[in-house]
């Protein structure tokens, strides 16, 4: 029986699968969800940096060469710091994944009042801060992982510009609830088909 993938699994298979094999990043606790599945994940490294904005420009210099890359911050403080080198990236027409480990989302919900916030309860800020140096940005849930995912890459891939995914960290580990899967049409009944066009053609014939 084959297992439905969580978000983070989900997107991280997909990240492989176009060619990251390594995320920089730097530990924080919003994004812990995020990053042990990084180190979980057989075919990706997990390259842990000094601080923030040194792991942006190493995904920078990695996209460079390799023609994709990777960071991992924690919300907040964590993705301030490396927002200057994802502006970089943006300037240079780099495919960069920024992926953000948020505070849940009954904390957003509720504007609680929790660490690396303002304070304000306002959670889209950092998100609003970053829409200005990337090609796009979404923030994960179970519904939408696999559209946008799929857009994001597209949009990394096409328009050659980083683009932002937010992770908000009681949504990293369920499972997505849409399969991106084709799906398997049946086949065309040609008996049918052909009463139907001469049904058409007739129907044509007498207008």
């Amino acid at each position: 029986m084959t297992t439905t993938p969580t978000v983070i699994e989900y997107v991280l298979g997909r990240l492989n699968d176009i060619g990251v094999t390594d995320i920089f990043g730097v530990p924080g606790d919003f994004a812990f969800p995020v990053e042990d599945a990084i180190v979980a994940h057989p075919d990706i490294n997990w390259i842990g940096s000094c601080n923030e904005l040194n792991a942006a420009y190493a995904a920078d210099g990695y996209a460079r060469v390799r023609g994709i890359g990777a960071v991992s911050t924690t919300y907040g403080v964590g993705e301030l710091g490396a927002i200057s080198a994802i502006a970089g990236s943006y300037a240079d027409n780099l495919p960069v994944f920024h992926l953000t480990g948020m505070p849940a989302l009954a904390a957003q919900a509720n504007r609680a009042l929790v660490h690396h916030t303002l304070g304000n309860g306002e959670f889209d800020l950092f998100r609003n801060m970053a829409d200005t140096v990337v090609g796009a940005s979404a923030i994960m849930t179970p519904a939408n992982a696999v559209y946008e995912t799929e857009r994001l890459i597209a949009e990394a891939l096409y328009n050659r510009r980083p683009v932002y995914m937010a992770f908000p960290s009681d949504v990293v580990d369920q499972p997505i609830l849409a399969s991106g899967a084709p799906q398997t049409l049946p086949a065309s009944d040609p008996t049918a088909l052909a009463a139907v066009t001469d049904a058409v053609v007739a129907a044509l014939d007498a207008a």
